[in-house]
């Protein structure tokens, strides 16, 4: 299954939301909404805003979620450092040698 679409679900039952409430606070028909969380149907952009929306979520929320179900890649990491100025790059380099240093 799609991570993005765990991540939904996840949180929409955390929220204590079912389907067919979600789909039509969303503007969907629970056909259209359960299909998208069984992995049937495509979920397009306009729907996955919609149900962000509806979920009280921002695209960050979906993807620091998407992280805890799925493996985290290298790519992910490199992502999250692009962002960092250079003083912070370097004391991430410095904390990374730290742990390394101490599993050794």
């Amino acid at each position: 299954m799609d991570p993005i679409i765990m991540v939904i679900m996840e949180r929409r039952k955390q929220a204590g939301l079912s389907q067919e409430k979600v789909a039509k606070l969303a503007g969907m028909s629970t056909k259209t909404y359960q299909r998208i969380e069984r992995g049937e149907s495509d979920l397009k952009l306009s729907q996955y805003r919609s149900i962000l929306r509806t979920l009280g979520m921002t695209h960050l929320d979906v993807a620091m979620d998407e992280l805890s179900v799925r493996k985290v890649e290298s790519d992910d990491l490199m992502s999250a450092v692009r962002l960092l100025d250079k003083e912070s790059k370097l004391l991430l380099i410095r904390f990374i040698l730290q742990v390394s240093k101490g599993r050794n």
